[in-house]
């Protein structure tokens, strides 16, 4: 016998085909549209990220100091790193001193002279990147300013001048990047060697 209240579940409705036809070309073309849109405003921005850049470039730096001030205080050696902003450089060395005498170490990766080029002469990965400036200034004036930071075997900053041909307690010290707007200050304080990016 058939009940009256039974509705059979294999019956189809005009608007069970309708909810199983897909999506309309229209609609289809619509998202597509949409996400042409949407990559257009957003991809230019992620290729010129310059403030993820100049954040690259200061954790490159402050690892490189932490290296340095490592090495000085493992070796209980005094280690240098010499700040070139003309040349948009600097390298990691230990020795400093008059013509002839500065020795670059090796990079402990690359095993190469541990040279950082920033700027169009940095390669690929950092060359949208300046140092606008870089300065380590001593306690005595004769110091100031200075642009070679050293640590001795305890791992304290002292900056080199090469006109005096000798360390100073350093007073301050700070490298600033830049990338089109953007820029980052890395900043070393003066009797820990702690360093701060800001």
């Amino acid at each position: 016998m058939l009940s009256l209240n039974a509705h059979p579940q294999s019956a189809v409705t005009p608007a069970r085909l309708r909810a199983r036809r897909g999506f309309t070309l229209v609609e289809i073309l619509t998202v597509v549209l949409i996400l042409g849109i949407a990559s257009a405003i957003i991809a230019p921005q992620i290729g010129s990220r310059g403030d993820l850049k100049v954040r690259a470039a200061a954790r490159v730096l402050v690892s490189d100091l932490i290296y340095a001030q490592n090495v000085a205080i493992a070796q209980q050696k005094w280690m240098f790193i010499k700040f070139d902003a003309a040349n948009e450089s600097y390298q990691v060395m230990d020795a400093a001193g008059p013509a002839g005498v500065d020795h670059i170490i090796l990079n402990p990766v690359l095993k190469d002279p541990f040279i950082v080029k920033m700027g169009p002469a940095g390669g690929s990965r950092l060359s949208d990147v300046r140092i606008q400036s870089a300065v380590m200034n001593g306690v005595d004036l004769a110091y100031r300013p200075s642009f070679t930071i050293a640590f001795d075997e305890l791992g304290t900053p002292f900056v080199y001048s090469y006109s005096e041909v000798n360390t100073n307690e350093m007073l301050d010290g700070e490298v600033v990047f830049e990338s089109g707007p953007h820029t980052i200050k890395v900043t070393i304080e003066r009797y820990t060697g702690e360093i701060k990016v800001e």
